[in-house]
């Protein structure tokens, strides 16, 4: 198939922020770096941060997005391109990039290292393949590795505790698409992973692995919790991020080496405890480049994050092969273009629960 000099993208208004606009003078993304690829997008899914980033960091004229699912249509020098031309593959992007605004996912083709991109099983849709993408599993993998130091992965899953029960995790906000992943990772790799969600929204929850949840509601939730679990919990992951889901993740942790890993920046005064270790994961960190954000949210390149990324990629193509992982619900919005607008807004407005909102941009 010819590829076009032009493309159509979502990008951030010529002035930043929202509302997005489409564009179709886009120029044909080019692979510079030996293992990168160009892909043809299908389907992608959309994320808070894909309405958060515009807003508190814009980008004028960015490529937004950060999930995808498409097929390989090119391939650099380092990469079997007879083996990977037309395969499905689905992964991150760093969408509204100030290092690089051309990088999003919603857009018709994107370059990514295929190092970090899984293939999509032939018996998934491109919708289910845009729900895994890669933005959830990466943040999962960085949570757990860099900022808990979870030693434990899918290939090699952590020792049980001499009594034979396996290490709690608290996981506040099982129920959101990176919730539903952690729970899952978590699991696989030896974890039992605990977690808070609305009492409608348990099932789910514990059919992603979850092995007690805990309603968020309550005003003693963080009681509960450490009084269950026996003060046990030393590890959380925060996929909320405000002051009742610190509180309630610092009230459950145990008192000693306490790690907690927020997917937002949680300042200072949240604090309940001094003595338990934050960090939040940046999960653009595992394209290997500098996260030129402002404050918090700035991270210098690291290799190391790259290596991890890669690594977790592998890990998380087995469990996919071998029926082990699933994506969060996806619910698709349609309007291609214009339905990505209308999902952000609907994101943004609350108005999502429990799914993974996914649009097609694209035609096999």
């Amino acid at each position: 198939m010819a590829k076009p000099s032009t493309i159509t993208a979502l990008i951030q208004a010529p002035e930043g922020g929202s509302p997005p606009v489409v564009s179709h003078s886009q120029p044909m993304p080019q692979i510079t770096e030996p293992h990168e690829v160009l892909v043809r997008v299908l389907a992608v899914a959309l994320n808070p941060t894909d309405y958060k980033m515009p807003d508190y960091h814009p980008v004028p004229n960015a490529v937004m997005g950060c999930d995808f699912m498409g097929v390989i249509a090119a391939a650099g020098s380092a990469v079997d391109s007879s083996a990977c031309i037309g395969t499905r593959v689905c992964g991150p992007m760093h969408g509204s990039n100030p290092g690089n605004p051309s990088s999003g996912a919603f857009s018709e083709y994107l370059i990514q290292d295929e190092r970090l991109l899984v293939r999509v099983p032939d018996s998934w849709s491109d919708l289910e393949g845009a729900a895994l993408g890669g933005v959830g599993w990466a943040t999962v993998a960085l949570a757990m590795e860099d900022s808990l130091l979870l030693t434990g992965t899918p290939s090699k899953p952590a020792a049980p505790r001499p009594d034979g029960t396996r290490v709690p995790v608290l996981v506040y906000g099982g129920a959101t698409a990176t919730g539903t992943m952690a729970c899952q990772l978590l699991s696989s790799s030896g974890y039992n992973p605990i977690a808070t969600c609305s009492p409608s929204s348990s099932a789910l929850v514990r059919k992603y692995g979850a092995t007690l949840t805990f309603p968020y509601s309550s005003p003693t939730c963080g009681e509960t919790i450490r009084d269950a679990t026996k003060g046990s919990i030393r590890a959380a992951i925060d996929c909320i991020t405000t002051p009742e889901s610190v509180k309630c993740c610092f009230t459950a942790l145990g008192r000693a080496g306490a790690r907690y890993a927020s997917l937002e920046h949680a300042p200072n005064e949240w604090r309940t405890r001094k003595a338990v270790k934050m960090d939040m994961p940046m999960t653009y960190v595992v394209m290997g480049r500098e996260v030129k954000l402002d404050g918090p949210y700035y991270r210098e390149a690291d290799q190391a994050k790259f290596d991890l990324g890669a690594r977790w990629a592998k890990e998380v193509q087995t469990l996919v092969d071998e029926g082990r992982l699933k994506c969060h619900p996806a619910r698709e919005i349609p309007g291609k273009w214009q339905g990505i607008i209308q999902g952000l807004d609907m994101i943004k407005n609350g108005q999502v629960r429990g799914q993974k909102l996914v649009v097609r941009v694209g035609s096999a």
